[in-house]
């Protein structure tokens, strides 16, 4: 027979859990970059001789967005998400989504994101100075290119530059993530134009 004490803390014990689980947030939510239609790039096996490999270094990005935080900017300060995150650190996101397209749209090169065994025909180097989504939906994302021969004999590629602006709905994480999804597919759209036919 239980005493009343043993009751009395019983009960205790049970207020404090459905307490703790009332209080208790929502789960963490991870999000990549070009989701599940991301395109795969070239298809697998051996790659022909002589084709022309193209190295993306891992893009460069303020330290302030080179996080696994999701941000978005509210004036001069910057609101991070208390649930969302990106599943990796940004510059790796953006990189590989990057090669992903890059590598889709120009079959006729080898693209990839890291470093092989034998030198590549050329580097793409690639920085971001300026990735921001706003509280009041614009997105503003500004960066410079610049394709770099390996042969130091051959001149280096015109260094480009492009501004990109999109706007839409900025209130949950996913909204972010969908306007940060489009800037960086339509810079990596101006990347893959500004390429030479041959490398």
């Amino acid at each position: 027979m239980l005493t009343r004490k043993k009751v009395g803390f019983s009960a205790a014990a049970l207020f404090f859990s459905v307490s703790l689980s009332a209080c208790a947030g929502p789960p963490l939510q991870l999000y990549t970059l070009g989701g599940a239609a991301t395109p795969a790039g070239q298809a697998q096996g051996l790659v022909a001789p002589g084709t022309p490999v193209l190295e993306i270094r891992r893009v460069s990005l303020p330290d302030y967005l080179d996080t696994q935080d999701i941000v978005v900017r509210n004036g001069q300060s910057l609101d991070r998400s208390p649930n969302g995150r990106w599943a990796e650190r940004l510059s790796d996101g953006i990189t590989d989504f990057i090669v992903a397209r890059v590598g889709s749209a120009r079959p006729d090169i080898f693209v990839t994101g890291q470093s092989l065994t034998g030198p590549a025909t050329a580097r793409l180097a690639i920085s971001i100075t300026r990735l921001d989504v706003a509280a009041s939906g614009t997105a503003i994302l500004e960066a410079s290119w610049a394709v770099i021969p390996a042969d130091e004999h051959q001149p280096e590629g015109q260094l480009q530059r492009g501004t990109i602006s999109v706007s839409g709905p900025s209130k949950t994480d996913a909204n972010i993530v969908t306007l940060t999804n489009t800037l960086i597919r339509q810079l990596s759209d101006r990347i893959t134009q500004s390429l030479p036919a041959r490398l």
